[in-house]
């Protein structure tokens, strides 16, 4: 294992990238079908909400109040501890489950069973819907404005090649993570967008280096034989790829376990981008060089036949 990662292996990727293509192609559809058939459960961020913040007398355990709140038909509410000493939590609810006096009412009738007397409710905030859809509005903004910036700099920095290359498997990164939070039905809040922008930029990361070495390798040799090159290029930088990507998915594994439930959506959207990542710099990227380089060749071969 210790002369895979440090020796250059002799692996065909490109053998097998129709069905990468395929594979990728397939998990687009499913979720594109997802995004228009099931849709989002998007969280008070984007629908607004009531926020009520409880300070107890003793500390508690989100997991002893959440069948609390299932009692007043408030179980899907967002749980999370404020500050280190468990004493404070934030109830977060959206405003599909009432007005804010009401869903207030509600939670002291969930917390008066077990804690009566035992906490005070220190602060009420309520969300207006207006807000949360100029937020969901920046933060389409702010993805756009991603993927247009990334474009413009790959391209002005290697070649428009390499920039289509590069885009493309972001969408792809980013579509499948939504589609997989579709698919269960997990929140989507600020967090998650967050988590899905900082994907991007580990994906573009693990791309551009692959790109790197592919440019190198191409200026030593040429494009005669690009297959050969970029098949070289990502096996040179394969044990660097598992290396990076094993460390960071350990991380985010921990964050994802024991982060608590205020950061479990946030490394569920690094878990999914870090694998499809890494997958998609290998599969797709890499082999997106090949497939637009030989479209160009195509064009110009029939070009130079009719203008004979």
């Amino acid at each position: 294992m210790r002369n895979f990662l440090v020796e250059a292996p002799n692996i065909d990727f490109l053998k097998i990238r129709k069905i990468g293509y395929l594979i990728s192609f397939s998990l687009l559809v499913i979720s594109l079908f997802l995004f228009f058939t099931k849709g989002f459960n998007l969280g008070l961020d984007f629908t607004g909400g009531t926020s009520v913040q409880v300070k107890f007398n003793q500390p508690v355990k989100i997991s002893d109040i959440r069948p609390l709140l299932k009692e007043v038909k408030l179980d899907d509410a967002l749980i999370q501890e404020v500050g280190t000493e468990k004493k404070e939590i934030e109830i977060r609810v959206s405003t599909k489950k009432g007005s804010s006096s009401m869903v207030v009412e509600n939670i002291k009738k969930a917390l008066d069973g077990k804690y009566k007397g035992q906490y005070e409710i220190r602060k009420i905030e309520f969300i207006d819907a207006l807000v949360g859809s100029e937020m969901a509005r920046a933060s389409i903004y702010s993805i756009a404005f991603v993927f247009l910036g990334i474009l413009l700099f790959v391209g002005y920095r290697y070649e428009p090649l390499f920039a289509i290359a590069a885009v493309i498997p972001l969408f792809h990164d980013a579509i499948i993570t939504l589609g997989l939070f579709s698919l269960i039905g997990r929140e989507i809040d600020l967090t998650v967008v967050a988590a899905i922008l900082t994907v991007l930029g580990y994906s573009l990361n693990d791309t551009i280096i692959v790109f790197n070495r592919i440019r190198e390798n191409i200026k030593q040799r040429g494009k005669k034989n690009l297959r050969t090159i970029i098949n070289k290029s990502i096996n040179e930088n394969l044990g660097r790829t598992i290396i990076t990507s094993g460390t960071s998915l350990f991380s985010v594994l921990a964050l994802y376990f024991f982060g608590g439930e205020s950061l479990n959506s946030f490394a569920l959207a690094l878990l999914i981008g870090i694998v499809f990542g890494t997958y998609s710099s290998i599969y797709v990227a890499a082999p997106l060089i090949l497939e637009v380089e030989n479209l160009l060749r195509s064009r110009v071969k029939k070009e130079q036949l009719s203008g004979v």
